[in-house]
């Protein structure tokens, strides 16, 4: 039997010769988007007219770019000890290659301008990789393009992201692609890409576990040491020493940790979709501190993340693979804003190949509808799923959302009957159906 046949797909399918409609699970998931993208202004004018303060409103009004320039004065300094540690200015909460990157954009003259074509760069990059895939599978050509095209843009992680000025698309640059590297069976570029990304924040390390059921021990060498590689360069960049540099680096990454940690407000309740938020929660209930409950939480983070990935997760097929670690990895950090769910949309887009693989074998694919639906809210505004009357907060309701996709991930297999549960673990490459171009979204 040949490799294609044990995948289930075969590595080149045969041209449509008429256009074939959206998998019926997947029309629902860009309706309820849709309708959900329309509510968010509605449910606004509606408090806009009772006289609603701005942001249960309108998050965005009066935050345009904030994220982006507040650390203009600082960079000012770069270079000298007063960069890391001065009273005046703010100090840059980013591992030292996130600080590179503001170093670049402050350096155009332009930042916004150069934010906003870096965004839109990015974003046609997505639409027409995503599109000539879904045309490459019988699509018609303005479905298989509107479809990511308004995905996109109707997610309010993205737009918060854009209007925030965040970095975290920067971040999402290196992720995904190094997701689509590692999906075109290219281990050690996806590790290095990793890497970097670890560079600017610390948890995308966690995307090296992929490497592990493959046994690429190269590659996540490679991972490592390009993590390392590029800290140690960003530290002597920003000076005036690696010492100084390091030691004002973790000082300030680790005190805005901190800061928010001990942080119980309306902006955490709405904002932070982090597990740590319901722990803080029973913790503000039974009136104690919240700073002794972060070694425990990291301890028992991490002992549930191996459990699950030795158990579990190395036996599934790689589209639950890829969402189990992507949501663990929005759950598990005690800071977790609405912008890094912008990560959701590489595993949406293996469930959504996943979803087409069943819908031409005439397959159910159990459980792939509901996870679906669990994640649609995840691309709601945080003022939509906020009502503070019924104690309803955006951040804890996406909390929530994200342990029921880790849960859905762990216990349903996207897969269609006849495809591989998992790569064999001697295995060096992944299924040729998961990485050939017809295959899988391209960028």
């Amino acid at each position: 039997m040949s490799q294609n046949d044990h995948s289930g797909v075969q590595a080149n399918p045969p041209r449509h010769t008429a256009a074939l409609p959206l998998p019926r699970i997947l029309r629902r998931f860009w309706l309820a988007s849709t309708l959900q993208f329309a509510l968010m202004f509605v449910v606004g004018y509606i408090r806009y007219r009772t006289g609603a303060p701005k942001p249960h409103y309108n998050p965005i009004g009066t935050v345009h770019f904030s994220d982006l320039l507040e650390y203009l004065p600082t960079y000012r300094l770069l270079h000298t000890a007063a960069f890391f540690h001065n009273p005046v200015t703010n100090p840059v909460a980013y591992p030292p290659f996130g600080a590179i990157f503001y170093r670049l954009l402050y350096a155009t003259a332009h930042p916004v301008a150069a934010y906003l074509f870096c965004a839109a760069v990015w974003l046609c990059l997505l639409t027409l990789g995503t599109g000539r895939w879904l045309s490459g599978q019988g699509i018609r050509p303005l479905t298989a393009y509107l479809l990511p095209a308004t995905v996109l843009l109707m997610s309010f992680p993205v737009l918060g992201m854009l209007c925030y000025g965040n970095i975290e698309l920067f971040l999402w640059v290196f992720a995904a692609t190094g997701t689509w590297a590692f999906l075109r069976g290219r281990p050690t570029v996806a590790a290095a890409l990793w890497g970097c990304a670890a560079a600017m924040k610390l948890y995308p390390l966690i995307f090296l576990a992929l490497l592990v059921p493959q046994r690429q021990v190269r590659a996540l060498a490679c991972g490592i040491a390009t993590f390392a590689a590029v800290t140690l360069a960003s530290l002597w960049y920003l000076g005036p020493t690696i010492p100084v540099a390091w030691r004002g680096s973790v000082q300030n990454v680790f005190g805005y940790q901190g800061v928010r940690m001990e942080e119980w407000s309306l902006h955490e309740l709405a904002t932070n979709h982090s597990a740590f938020t319901w722990v803080k929660l029973l913790l503000r209930i039974a009136q104690k501190p919240f700073a002794g409950a972060m070694l425990p939480y990291y301890a028992c983070g991490a002992l549930l993340f191996l459990a699950l990935f030795l158990l579990r997760w190395r036996k599934l097929p790689l589209p639950n693979q890829l969402l189990a670690i992507t949501a663990f990895m929005l759950l598990f950090p005690p800071i977790s804003y609405f912008h890094t769910l912008v990560h959701l949309f590489a595993p949406l887009a293996l469930m959504a190949a996943a979803a087409m693989q069943a819908d031409r074998s005439g397959q159910r694919i159990p459980g792939l509808n509901g996870t679906l639906a669990l994640s649609t809210p995840l691309s709601a505004s945080f003022m939509l799923l906020t009502e503070r009357q019924f104690f309803l907060f955006g951040g804890l309701l996406q909390g929530l959302l994200l342990l029921m996709l880790l849960y859905a991930a762990s216990r349903f297999p996207f897969a269609a009957s006849h495809a591989p549960v998992a790569a064999q673990n001697g295995s060096r490459h992944l299924p040729r159906a998961m990485v050939t171009a017809r295959t899988m979204p391209q960028v």
